[in-house]
């Protein structure tokens, strides 16, 4: 069978949806869990505000992450290999696209996608690397983000990645 190209197209949405949107895409894509798959329920470590907490990732966190088996996580743990390599200096969006050889969109998705893994499985807001937005390296992108490690994180994953 014949692989045909994929068409986008824009679509309107409200800034507030724009990540569930595209984890929504990610699940549709099957790098993501569908709601049934996860392994949490309720609201358990949900503060009071209703927002999840700001939890620093430990090394035994960031070892579970290189076992899942979500695509979408496997993305983050390839993501992770770059930026520490060198940490605290900001990675454009466009190099992590072009190194890690994957569509925008479709890193754009497994990112959404990693936000619901967070939230629902380890229960916190934070993902282990910070990002900004800055003026793009592109000049096809007038802004584009740039992610960061800080070097304790970075220590962390090296050392789960010393003991694969």
């Amino acid at each position: 069978m014949t692989q045909q190209a994929q068409e986008f197209i824009s679509v309107p949405v409200p800034r507030e949806y724009v990540t569930k949107v595209y984890a929504y895409l990610a699940q549709l894509s099957g790098t993501a869990p569908s709601p049934s798959e996860s392994p949490v329920d309720g609201d358990a470590g949900v503060e009071e505000d209703g927002k999840y907490p700001y939890v620093e990732w430990s090394v035994e966190d960031l070892r579970e992450l290189t076992v899942a088996q979500l695509s979408s996580v496997q993305a983050v743990v390839d993501l992770l290999d770059i930026l520490a390599e060198q940490p605290g200096n900001p990675v454009s969006y466009t190099f992590l696209v072009d190194r890690l050889a994957v569509e925008r969109n479709q890193l754009r998705g497994s990112l959404a996608a990693f936000t619901r893994v967070v939230h629902k499985r380890h229960r916190r807001r934070n993902w282990p690397m910070t990002w900004e937005e800055g003026a793009g390296e592109n000049p096809e992108y007038k802004s584009e983000f740039f992610y960061t490690v800080s070097e304790t994180i970075a220590e962390r994953w090296k050392e789960v990645r010393a003991g694969q």
